[in-house]
């Protein structure tokens, strides 16, 4: 079988996660990088001799143009997708997109109209989808193993000022730290509990003495079926020990899930025991990155729903666009769903 071909646009920071399809080690994945384009030309001198890609531009309409290509991967700053992503669509491509999938609202709406129009795939590449603890703990959820879920809640904690080094355009812009940031637990909740209804945010700036706004937010959630939730994203922090970058604890009235680890109450009808599921390594957020490629196959050459396709990529937007409202206004605020 051929494999897909993906045009890479943008190699910065995670750029290269993509890039992993083209390794030795994935050789099994029927998807290749044959194509990039950046605005830096020794970078992409560099990487496309590391990988073996001859095709290279600095002009992302002659990237997206190009007839010898299945998929645009977009991992450009955040403020420039909605244009990319439809650009890319209306020429017959397919999308993977980096998060944000987009900063406004309008553009939202713009992506899911042209993804519904041309039915081609957009994935928005939350990352923290390929984790497989996580991945395990979807499942005994939906097993009904915790019983009703009524509460959860997840934290994002990552000192951006080595980041920002890398990627200056996260100050310059600067990067909206609450769709760029927050998307990862916002994600994860929604995933587990459903959609959000409505939150309230508080929000203040950290350490990071470059970076002009508020970095750091605590998020209360509440969703459509009525549990509720939290939110922690702190990235203007330094970082404390022993704390991992993304959690997620949910829980239920037989037990409760963190991490993959899942306790079942000691006080119910069964015996308590604790139960912790062993993956062979995954390489963090480069392992997880080759299961969002395996399952960017699936879809397109099996008809898969994207695991966050544009609709929900939209309402990760609408919520954290709902979390500034709420920032400036000190009051909870709606969150819109209906796209």
């Amino acid at each position: 079988m051929s494999h897909l071909r993906i045009g890479l646009l943008g190699t910065g920071q995670h750029g290269p996660a993509i890039l992993q399809a083209n390794l030795p080690d994935n050789e099994d994945l029927p998807i290749r990088v044959t194509a990039l384009c950046d605005l830096n030309e020794d970078r992409l001198a560099k990487i496309s001799g590391e990988y073996g890609i001859d095709s290279t531009t600095t002009d992302y309409q002659e990237l997206v143009a190009r007839d010898d290509l299945d998929i645009i991967a977009i991992y450009t700053p955040g403020p420039l997708h909605g244009e990319q992503i439809v650009a890319a669509i209306d020429a017959g491509k397919h999308v993977m997109v980096t998060k944000s999938m987009v900063y406004t609202m309008e553009e939202a709406e713009r992506v899911v109209e042209t993804a519904d129009r041309t039915g081609r795939v957009c994935l928005v590449t939350q990352t923290m989808r390929g984790r497989y603890d996580l991945i395990d703990a979807k499942r005994a959820c939906d097993a009904g193993e915790l019983g009703e879920l009524f509460l959860a809640e997840a934290h994002y904690v990552h000192d951006l000022r080595g980041v920002y080094k890398q990627t200056p355009w996260r100050v310059q812009m600067p990067q909206d730290l609450l769709l760029g940031g927050a998307c990862h637990p916002i994600d994860l909740l929604q995933w587990f509990m459903g959609d959000i209804e409505e939150v309230h945010c508080l929000g203040i700036r950290g350490v990071s003495e470059d970076y002009p706004q508020e970095d750091n937010f605590i998020i209360n959630v509440r969703f459509k079926s009525g549990k509720i939730g939290r939110i922690a994203n702190f990235t203007g922090v330094i970082h404390p020990p022993g704390i991992p970058m993304v959690s997620l604890t949910v829980y239920g009235k037989k037990g409760t899930i963190r991490d993959g680890q899942q306790v079942l109450d000691p006080l119910g009808a069964l015996p308590r025991r604790t139960f912790s599921a062993e993956y062979h390594a995954q390489r963090g957020h480069q392992g997880e990155m080759v299961v969002m490629l395996r399952h960017m196959v699936d879809c397109i050459r099996n008809g898969t729903e994207p695991w966050v396709g544009p609709r929900d990529g939209a309402k990760i937007v609408a919520a954290g666009l709902a979390c500034w409202e709420s920032i400036r206004s000190g009051r909870p605020v709606k969150v819109r769903n209906d796209f």
